[in-house]
């Protein structure tokens, strides 16, 4: 069998030059077992040209040349990308791979893997792996050719595989079960005993391939391997769900989490989608993820939402927290944003501090902006902390406050200390060095 093509993850071919853009080499057997739409235009060589957007005046050409027409510019770009083209030797994967690693133009590099992918079967697969291996290929480049080989060789190319290199396995594993998921599944249940180290990261790419092929499918393994204690379960939905908005965006993504089953697997893929919604639009993301804020299982996406929010626009954020239903993700984000805006404007912070009830989201709150404060002034942020409710709450809040106080001025802190009337083993913890903190 030959693959024409084939969906990876960052392809490192993908480069542009000008205006054209060299695209993927995905292609029509690959999809006629994954029952995938190619995506983009191709030209024989993989290749896609995308014309400029910008009115015909403007059209200017790779090498600077201006043109008066989209069709005068196109036919330039093709004369660019055929000389390029013509140094790619026809039919010869070890000319290919050489040419991919060691001629001066990076764009017949690119080109010249593309077309070795396209040149990779069954049966020459372990030689050209060989051949990679002494030109020095490594990271993407050898995860691509890995997908490659297990879409291709199934079973047979991982078995040869595991003789070699056990790293190699996770890529070509992720091919392998987007072709044929039935038996990459099976191989992952009856795993060699010298490969049962390698599980975890054979699962991932198991995963990752499910969720190039069918990303309904993928969720549900995901889940069956949640209900059976797989720990890892959450972070393979994060595979998924990356899947999901890499195809259709975060917006369409954020309706198909909606779709999944209520629990620690569909915050996982909230938080996920809201982390790149929110960056996106804040206040899209903010009334999306609202809706589920008195769910348990949406405490991260709340958080990731009100505390990225608060980066840019605190007001707007905290506003919007303070008035969700309490929970722990909300206060998380209360935390983080009132430090957030702290940095920003301490004086309408701690003025909006005043203002709030007593309550477990003022006290996050005000365990946030303390801490925020330390570094400037130790002496207020610390009379802050001591506004806190919770006891265990305005220990630690106490503790981080009074290292960064201890850490900048230490005999200002010991003074400080001696009056504070914190337990012994507070005040010891406090004066330990801190290291790796961001305040």
């Amino acid at each position: 069998m030959k693959l024409n093509s084939l969906k990876t993850q960052g392809f490192w071919a993908a480069g542009t030059l000008g205006a054209f853009v060299l695209g993927s080499i995905l292609g029509s057997k690959f999809h006629s077992q994954t029952n995938k739409n190619t995506q983009g235009q191709q030209g024989a060589n993989g290749s896609v040209v995308r014309v400029s957007e910008r009115g015909p005046d403007s059209l200017s050409s790779a090498g600077g040349g201006t043109f008066r027409t989209r069709a005068e510019r196109l036919a330039a770009e093709s004369s660019v990308t055929d000389s390029f083209s013509k140094k790619l030797p026809a039919g010869d994967p070890d000319a290919l791979a050489k040419l991919a690693f060691t001629d001066p133009n990076p764009i017949v590099r690119r080109m010249a893997f593309a077309k070795l992918l396209d040149s990779v079967t069954a049966e020459n697969a372990p030689q050209i792996r060989e051949q990679l291996t002494a030109l020095g290929a490594r990271g993407q480049e050898i995860r691509d050719f890995n997908y490659t080989w297990g879409a291709l060789g199934g079973e047979e190319a991982f078995n040869t595989a595991a003789l070699g290199n056990k790293r190699d396995l996770e890529s070509l594993m992720s091919g392998w079960a987007a072709v044929d998921p039935d038996g990459a599944i099976a191989m992952l249940a009856n795993l060699p005993e010298d490969l049962t180290e390698e599980k975890e990261r054979l699962e991932g790419g198991l995963v990752a391939g499910l969720a190039d092929r069918d990303q309904e499918q993928a969720a549900a393994y995901v889940q069956a391997m949640a209900d059976a204690g797989n720990q890892n379960a959450a972070r393979f939905m994060g595979i998924v769900v990356g899947e999901v908005m890499r195809e259709g965006g975060y917006e369409q993504a954020s309706v198909w989490v909606e779709g999944l089953a209520d629990g620690p697997l569909k915050g996982r893929a909230m938080d996920r989608v809201a982390g790149r919604y929110v960056r996106e639009n804040p206040i899209a993301a903010s009334v999306w993820i609202e809706q589920f804020a008195g769910e348990e299982y949406a405490a991260e996406a709340v958080r990731e939402v009100g505390s990225e929010w608060a980066e840019r626009d605190p007001d707007s954020a905290v506003s919007w927290l303070d008035r969700l239903p309490e929970g722990d993700g909300q206060k998380a984000a209360l935390n983080s944003a009132f430090d957030d805006w702290e940095d920003k404007d301490p004086v309408a912070a701690g003025t909006y501090l005043v203002n709030m009830p007593s309550s477990p989201k003022r006290d996050s709150a005000i365990s946030g902006f303390a801490v925020g404060l330390a570094a400037q002034e130790p002496e207020t942020a610390i009379a802050w902390a001591n506004e806190i409710s919770d006891p265990q709450l305005r220990e630690r809040s106490l503790t981080r406050s009074g290292q960064i106080f201890f850490s900048r001025n230490p005999e200002a802190a010991k003074a400080w200390l001696a009056t504070s009337g914190l337990p012994a083993n507070l005040q010891a913890e406090i004066q330990k060095p801190r290291r790796g903190r961001r305040r």
